[in-house]
């Protein structure tokens, strides 16, 4: 309905619900002074009223769905989540409205003020143009990420130019919500997230190669100490055999161990180790480095550590 005929309708409702003794005394009160801003305030608490019961609805819906899409590992689950706050964004803007609408129709000197700020609508649009910018900016690049994937909900990413890292959980109209591995929060406008360097763990591949670098003294013998690591790796519940068929039956090794450094005061073995995703590769590993220093003492396998030798003259 316009906005103009809201007053006039919120009085129509409250006489219809009064007796028929008082409803003339109601409609009275009304179109006095006082009547008049009981009017203005009906008016808005009833703008209000359906804004909130609209947004919840909208709301709970959006949320249930995107929840459901999150469950069955969806992409679009972050496109629901999106349009879900664009939604509600047009709900509390359709509420201002109206209730400029209620003042303007009851107050004069706002429908003055207003139609002055219309005649100066050139001026406003260029400030608003500039002070919406950047806020435009957020909004037409969440569009962008939503369109062409870069990440999605759930995703390991890190974000290269401040070396933060963590789960995506959200996607907004303006901003990016990045759960750390503390269980914090991080807030990146969407602008920054479309145009900077995004490590994705799960882009395509969500499989994980892991560097685990271990340091043996020049005395030990390397070949027993690499057998042990490969041997500690694939032995672990969540190893991932990364080799081809091909690869197989050519007789790859399942875990690729190499020497990569001869260091001051130790020899450096790498150990190529795969897992299924991000997490699993980290817990995976410390497993592993826990395991490596018991097997490497059972098969006399010494860890280097940096020594000291004083010569006295």
């Amino acid at each position: 309905m316009p906005e103009s005929q809201v007053p006039d309708k919120v009085v129509d409702a409250v006489a219809d619900v009064a007796p028929e003794g008082i409803r003339s005394h109601i409609i009275a009160f009304f179109n006095s002074g006082l009547g008049n801003v009981a009017r203005i305030v009906l008016s808005i608490l009833f703008v209000l009223l359906i804004t909130a019961l609209l947004k919840r609805i909208v709301a709970r819906t959006m949320h249930k769905l995107e929840a459901r899409l999150r469950a069955q590992d969806n992409a679009s689950a972050a496109l629901v989540g999106f349009v879900g706050h664009v939604l509600v964004g047009l709900i509390y803007l359709g509420s201002a409205i109206s209730m400029v609408g209620v003042l303007s129709s009851t107050i004069p000197l706002v429908a003055d003020i207003l139609s002055k700020l219309l005649a100066a609508g050139g001026v406003l649009t260029v400030v608003a143009g500039l002070a919406s910018q950047q806020a435009l900016g957020s909004m037409v690049s969440g569009v962008m990420i939503l369109a062409f994937r870069p990440f999605k909900l759930g995703d390991v990413v890190r974000y290269v130019d401040n070396d933060i890292s963590g789960v995506v959980e959200e996607i907004t109209v303006h901003h990016t919500t990045i759960r750390t591995w503390e269980n914090k929060r991080v807030i990146v406008p969407n602008s920054k997230m479309n145009n900077a360097i995004i490590e994705n763990a799960d882009y395509a591949d969500s499989k994980v190669c892991v560097f685990l670098d271990i340091g043996i003294t020049y005395e030990s013998d390397i070949e027993k100490a690499k057998d042990v690591l490969a041997a500690q790796i694939q032995k672990h519940p969540s190893y991932f055999d990364y080799r081809t068929v091909d690869e197989r039956m050519n007789g790859a090794p399942p875990v690729v161990v190499r020497v990569i450094k001869l260091a001051d005061s130790a020899v450096i073995l790498r150990a190529w180790m795969w897992a299924q995703d991000n997490g699993t590769a980290s817990a995976m590993k410390s497993d592993v480095l826990q395991g490596v220093k018991k097997a490497y003492e059972l098969a006399g396998v010494d860890l280097a550590y940096p020594h000291l030798v004083v010569v006295q003259k």
